[in-house]
């Protein structure tokens, strides 16, 4: 028998129910300041650790030997100013990689598919030079130990012009001399700043289309001359006209003194109240951007660390002589010449990481209904600080490392247990406590034997995180814009009365 429904019956709808979701909006000013904020206050902290806690003179200062003036830069070369420089100017740079990437996400939403593929090459470009530019730190202006100072000088103030040759006999110079490796240093240590100078300026152009920075130019012709710049600036005639041409700009614009200033501004050219709008669920919805596992993000970010400790561990020159038996592999990072990848690739690790521990959180907030974990978003947080602060060990004075890689490794197992909580309520202890006693062997083998072979073992062990954790659901992003929220004219409704208006005549 069919269901008839009279004419004017009220009929029961069954209601939607839409999904849980949360929304994340990022607004590109606030990077922009941020980025800035990062930069000056690393700048500010350097300094003043510089001049207050470091061995630093104007007269035996290699950059200030090498180029007859003053540079900000110095703030960052000093030991222990250096710590605090490489902490800041590392969160400096993870925020102008989110910026970045806000950059991407904006052109991705037009949907424009050659435009997407030339913004991903602008941007991965910019995001490679930016790590890249941490070897600024890599490459160590002062490499003398102080103990070896002090033995050589009878406990005196350091004098810059100490070196060890080639069979760690010590030659001493002249104070205010450079020799030939303090001239190729100095030189490496400013090439790492000019490629970061023209990835700012590529970026720049993407942004606006529009910029002009001469300081980059005259800082490579200072660097491609083969004698210091007090020796020839202004001295001697340049092979080429061009090359005078820029220098004389240089010198009469002082762009050596601020034109690292715009690239800090030049972010905040995108208007005020733009950016991006993130909308994340556990369902799939129409016109969402697709989905992504975060337990699958967090194991590739293991593969890659495990991937750069391996490769640390194959060029490491001094494995026998490495003291720290604990983090042989961590340690390892800082030897050059793969300190000079092997420092950019370990910070691109910690991008992933992030975004794989924030996915993590989202995850647990949208299954919560958007109540934040508190101890889960806190372990979260710890465990990336802890991985972010390994970043040190390019610092060569940096003895204490091993004891923050420790302190990591033992919060990575108590994250793996965290991310167990469920099947460890649910009875399924197995995962986890197979994961931690085999780490523990594993480690406590390393350190006793000192075998090249059982770190590696100890790698394979990361990069099992994945099967340790259980996979959690799907999370599916939608990506927007988010427009100027101010129009620039005052819009006029469109049943507006105009004013009435009289013709004047001509008397």
């Amino acid at each position: 028998e069919r269901n008839i429904v009279h004419p004017g019956a009220v009929v029961p709808v069954t209601p939607v129910r839409e999904p849980e979701k949360l929304v994340i909006n990022l607004y590109f000013r606030h990077f922009a300041w941020a980025y800035s904020a990062a930069f000056f206050l690393t700048l500010f902290v350097s300094g003043v650790v510089t001049f207050t806690a470091s061995p630093y003179t104007p007269e035996t200062d290699k950059i200030t030997l090498f180029y007859g003036m003053f540079n900000p830069c110095i703030w960052f070369d000093h030991y222990p100013a250096k710590i605090f420089a490489t902490t800041g100017m590392g969160i400096f740079l993870m925020l102008g990689c989110a910026y970045s990437g806000m950059v991407f996400v904006w052109v991705y939403v037009e949907k424009r598919m050659l435009r997407v593929m030339w913004s991903g090459a602008v941007i991965g470009s910019a995001l490679l030079i930016d790590f890249v530019f941490v070897n600024v730190f890599t490459t160590n202006l002062y490499p003398i130990e102080e103990a070896a100072f002090e033995a050589a000088h009878g406990g005196g103030r350091r004098l810059h012009g100490v070196h060890f040759g080639a069979n760690n006999t010590i030659s001493l110079l002249e104070e205010g001399d450079l020799s030939q490796a303090d001239i190729n240093v100095i030189k490496l240590h400013t090439a790492f700043y000019i490629l970061w100078v023209v990835g700012q300026l590529v970026l720049s152009l993407h942004l606006f289309k529009l910029a002009y920075d001469d300081d980059a130019a005259a800082m490579l012709i200072i660097i491609m001359h083969p004698e210091p710049k007090v020796d020839w600036y202004f001295q001697k005639e340049l092979s080429s006209v061009m090359q005078h041409m820029l220098i004389y700009l240089d010198a009469k614009t002082f762009t050596s003194a601020w034109g690292w200033v715009p690239i800090m501004c030049f972010r905040l050219v995108m208007p005020k109240g733009t950016g991006i709008s993130l909308t994340f669920r556990l369902e799939r919805t129409e016109g969402d951007n697709g989905w992504v596992m975060p337990e699958h993000w967090m194991n590739r970010c293991m593969w890659a660390m495990a991937l750069v400790l391996a490769w640390a561990g194959i060029f490491d020159t001094d494995w026998d002589g490495n003291t720290h038996a604990a983090s042989k592999l961590m340690v390892a990072l800082r030897m050059k010449p793969y300190a000079y990848f092997g420092g950019p690739a370990f910070l691109a690790c910690l991008v992933l990481l992030f975004v794989g521990l924030s996915l993590q959180v989202i995850q647990k907030m949208l299954l919560n209904r958007n109540r934040v974990p508190g101890l889960f978003a806190g372990h979260a947080i710890l465990f990336w600080f802890l991985m972010f602060g390994c970043v040190l060990v390019i610092l060569e004075k940096a003895t204490w490392i091993h004891y923050v890689f420790m302190l990591a490794q033992l919060v990575f197992v108590a994250w793996v247990w965290h991310m167990n909580i469920d099947e460890i309520a649910a009875g399924n202890w197995t995962n986890a406590v197979a994961y931690t006693i085999a780490g523990a062997v594993i480690i406590v083998a390393a350190v006793l034997s000192c075998q090249f072979w059982v770190f590696f073992i100890y790698l394979a062990w990361i990069s099992l995180y994945g099967v340790a954790v259980p996979d959690g659901p799907h999370i599916f992003i939608t990506a927007a814009r988010i427009e100027e929220v101010d129009p620039p004219y005052k819009q006029v409704p469109h049943n507006a009365v105009n004013p009435p208006y009289t013709i004047a005549r001509r008397s």
